[in-house]
């Protein structure tokens, strides 16, 4: 069957293998849900994540995990320096996290609610000068 196939005459088709192949591929991709979280620039995404699964720059992990800080304590001296101290406890940005959020807010709503709360959460950790 093939030699029978590469015998007959073949059509001229201007679309190149890799067009075709990416129009194949986009026409059987299911679409995706969009949540808030991937309503979000890039860079932000990157903030949100870090701040949810705990990998990020923060003291305590990269005092337990990488132990390249000497301590996981907060520079405000009061707590492990972690994302739940950061976004509510720190005294070091109290003012910064009053400007932003001046009624309160629950860490899950800051962390998983909708885009205008994920935008303030990337807006407070950019404005603090934190690296995460």
């Amino acid at each position: 069957m093939a030699k029978l196939g590469a015998e007959d005459e073949q059509e001229n088709n201007p679309v190149s293998l890799t067009e075709m192949k990416t129009i194949i591929k986009s026409l059987h991709r299911t679409p995706q849900p969009q949540d808030s979280y991937h309503l979000l620039s890039r860079p932000q995404q990157v903030v949100i994540f870090r701040l949810r699964t705990g990998h990020n720059r923060l003291n305590q992990h990269l005092h337990g995990k990488l132990h390249v800080v000497p301590s996981p304590m907060c520079s405000c001296g009061e707590a492990e320096q972690d994302t739940a101290h950061i976004l509510r406890d720190c005294r070091n940005h109290q003012v910064l996290r009053e400007e932003i959020w001046p009624l309160p807010e629950s860490l899950h709503n800051k962390l998983y609610g909708p885009v205008a709360a994920l935008q303030k959460t990337t807006n407070y950790i950019s404005r603090s000068g934190l690296q995460v």
